[in-house]
């Protein structure tokens, strides 16, 4: 474990998270707010706060492979971050507004590169078609059911 490694990992996946809340929250609706939605609208129908998860932050999860201590760590503290920020949400907007995490997938980007010889066939995702399918998660998503949970790009949930 290199302390300069793991650092930048935590400033960049949890810390980065929790910034976008202090600065983005003033921004979303209140329970008082009155929100209008389009029935055309691609968007979800209330107002998500989505930050990027992955599924190695299940500790539930975590049963095979180990390792990725840094990225492990920092991606359970998204979920935590999730939870804790919805908790906020529900009594600052009702159900106006709610807050997810989300797993794409292994994406095939720079990022990603030195895993996809690892990765199974068909699950090594192009940028775009991952951003429609989580998309389309989060329009599925009803607040009572979604709101603080982390979710994959099938819609299924990851189990903290």
């Amino acid at each position: 474990i290199d302390y300069s490694t793991a650092l930048q990992t935590l400033k960049v996946n949890t810390l980065g998270p929790l910034l976008l809340i202090k600065h983005l929250t003033p921004f979303l609706p209140r329970k008082s707010t009155s929100l209008t939605s389009s029935p055309s609208s691609s968007l979800p129908t209330l107002a998500t706060f989505a930050l990027m998860s992955a599924r190695v932050g299940s500790i539930s999860d975590n049963n095979s492979l180990g390792g990725w201590y840094s990225y492990r760590a920092s991606k359970a503290a998204v979920n935590q971050i999730v939870r804790t920020f919805d908790l906020h949400l529900r009594n600052m907007s009702g159900e106006k507004a709610m807050a997810v995490g989300l797993h794409p997938g292994t994406v095939k980007t720079g990022l990603s590169e030195e895993f996809w010889g690892n990765v199974r066939e068909g699950k090594l995702f192009e940028a775009e078609w991952v951003a429609g399918r989580l998309v389309e998660v989060l329009r599925g998503l009803e607040v009572e059911k979604g709101r603080g949970r982390c979710w994959d790009w099938e819609g299924k949930e990851i189990a903290p």
